[in-house]
């Protein structure tokens, strides 16, 4: 059993005992996840093995040397759909992109937002709720989510072809 603290950027730390860095990064993971936040945000973890004579990180550390790990995870409430008229929860609407939500024409909902950033647009068939989803790819910055959903709700347009679609 090793010595490990683990913190994040707000400066809050703990000390545990773990197996391997792999399970001290998980409980890493678990513990801030576990915080208070407002909004869904993204959070660099990080955890030091500690030399058991001075309960301090190895002199000469760095991470990615196998004592010492680095990672962001994201944190705070997911968003969660509105109540619909279908009543479903997120799992069970049944979301699409048919072709007038825009996009181009081989992936109707589809837009690059530049780099490897891409924005998902799709409509429930069953509520006409929609759902806009956005990815920042590899090209994210450091704590930026590399997800965000929205919901917005039906219009005349998505409830009259939502109740096409269940016909």
């Amino acid at each position: 059993m090793n010595t490990y603290r683990m913190r994040d950027d707000s400066g809050a730390s703990e000390t545990i005992e773990a197996e391997s860095l792999e399970d001290a990064m998980a409980r890493t993971r678990e513990w801030a996840a576990g915080g208070d936040y407002d909004e869904r945000v993204m959070v660099r973890i990080y955890v030091h093995e500690l030399d058991p004579g001075t309960e301090e990180p190895y002199e000469g550390w760095c991470y990615g040397d196998g004592q010492n790990g680095l990672d962001e995870v994201a944190v705070g409430p997911v968003p969660r759909p509105p109540a619909t008229d279908c009543g479903a929860a997120d799992e069970d609407h049944d979301w699409q992109s048919p072709g007038w939500l825009g996009g181009c024409r081989e992936n109707p909902g589809v837009w690059s937002t530049g780099g490897t950033s891409f924005r998902f647009r799709t409509v429930c068939a069953k509520c006409g709720l929609y759902k806009t989803e956005e990815t920042t790819g590899a090209q994210r910055n450091p704590s930026e989510l590399d997800a965000t959903v929205e919901y917005s709700k039906p219009d005349e347009r998505s409830l009259a072809w939502a109740e096409e679609s269940e016909a």
